[in-house]
This record gives C-alpha cells, structure tokens and sequence, in this order.
C-alpha cells in the first residue's frame, strides 16, 4: 500500500525524505545568523559593552598592521634615502628595499644623485677691456651628497644661482672681448669658471657637483658695438 495515499499514515512524522520538510528550520537559521550579525555591530550588541569592545580592538589591530606597512620603501639605483626621525638624520640608505618607522616617528626623503641636472642663467657683464656684453649660460650638476644637499644650505638651487653668476662675472670680467666672442677660447672661460664654481660651493659645503659650464650666446649691445 503506498504511504501517500490519501489518509495513509507517514513513517516520517509528516516530513518526506529529501529534506523538503527542513525549509522552515533552515529559514529560522539563517534568521538567527543574521540576528547575531546585527547585534555584533549594533551599539551594546554581542553580549553588551564585551562585543563593542572586541569589535574597536579588531579595528585598532588592523590600523596598526596598516600604519606598519606603509613603512616599507624602496630605493633606486640613482638614489639615496635620507631618513629623518622627528626632523632629526639617522640614517642614509642605498638601493635596495627596507623599512622605517612610519609617519610621524621617520620620514624618507630621496634625493636622486645620478641624474644630471641643467640651469640657464643670464647676465650683463663688463670685459677687462671695458666692453658690456650678455652673456646666457648653462651649468649641468649633480646633487651628489644628500646629507650636504638636506642640511647644510637653505636653498641649493638659489645658492647654484649665485655663485654661478658671481663666478662667471668674475672670469669674464678678466677676459678680453675678442676672447669672449671667439668661440676658441670659450672653453678656457668656461673651464675657469667651473673650477671658481665648484671651488666655492665646496666652501659652502653644499654637496653639488659640477659637470660642465657651457656659454651658449654671447651678444654685445648695438650701443658698443665699434663701426666698422
């Protein structure tokens, strides 16, 4: 005789095989889940002040973990990273990867002392001869000396500017117009004005480094021009 025939008694106590009688029990389940859930992030939930709490040191936990990891750096091969604790150097790092103390407690600071850098000045300028001239030229350096670039100057670029005048005031104030017109002897002008440059910047103990100065126009105004 089947059992599902109409007013037969069920061996399962009204619940087929299958499962298909469990769609209330999994329901409410599911609903206590949910209930837990909410309780956990709702103010005085998961067992009162116990659950705020843990919840506030899974966050404080996972902030530290974050705070730590923004520490890790790498440096370039055309790098050096200074590094400051509370304004203060403690230590110079070279290519390769690392780790500090993050913000606040250190900083990074990478100066790149590879690269070439390039300014252009221009000036006026009188020849031992008495002749006004205007002079544009070029000074490629490097920042080879991070310590000395960081700390010992205000401001490497204005003082580069300076001393770049000044030296080349100086060495074609003792040259003769013809020397600073002929391009042949333009090389000796620019040798001696990138030795009086790098010669003063030392004594500044700036840390830059002077590749090269080149005179890139030289123009005599129409007033002193001698006619012809």
């Amino acid at each position: 005789m089947a059992w599902n025939q109409p007013g037969q008694n069920n061996p399962w106590g009204g619940r087929r095989p299958g499962g298909q009688g469990n769609g209330p029990d999994l329901d409410e389940r599911v609903k206590n889940w949910q209930r837990r859930l909410e309780s956990l992030f709702r103010p005085g939930g998961g067992r009162g002040a116990e659950g705020g709490r843990s919840i506030l040191i899974l966050v404080g936990v996972v902030a530290v973990v974050l705070w730590l990891f923004s520490g890790l750096f790498q440096i370039k091969a055309a790098e050096q990273g200074v590094i400051l604790r509370f304004g203060k150097l403690v230590d110079i790092r070279t290519q390769g990867a690392g780790w500090r103390w993050p913000w606040p407690i250190e900083q990074l600071i990478k100066v790149n002392v590879a690269s070439v850098q390039s300014s252009e000045y221009k000036s006026r300028v009188l020849t031992s001869d008495v002749n006004l001239v205007e002079l544009r030229f070029a000074v490629q350096y490097q920042l080879s000396d991070p310590k000395k670039v960081l700390f010992q100057v205000k401001d490497p670029e204005a003082t580069l500017s300076e001393v770049s005048e000044m030296a080349i005031r100086e060495v074609v104030g003792r040259s003769e117009l013809d020397n600073v017109l002929v391009g042949k002897t333009r090389p000796e002008i620019t040798r001696r004005a990138k030795e009086l440059i790098q010669r003063t910047l030392d004594a500044y103990n700036t840390g830059i480094t002077i590749t090269t100065v080149n005179l890139t126009d030289v123009q005599v105004p129409e007033a002193v021009i001698p006619s012809q």
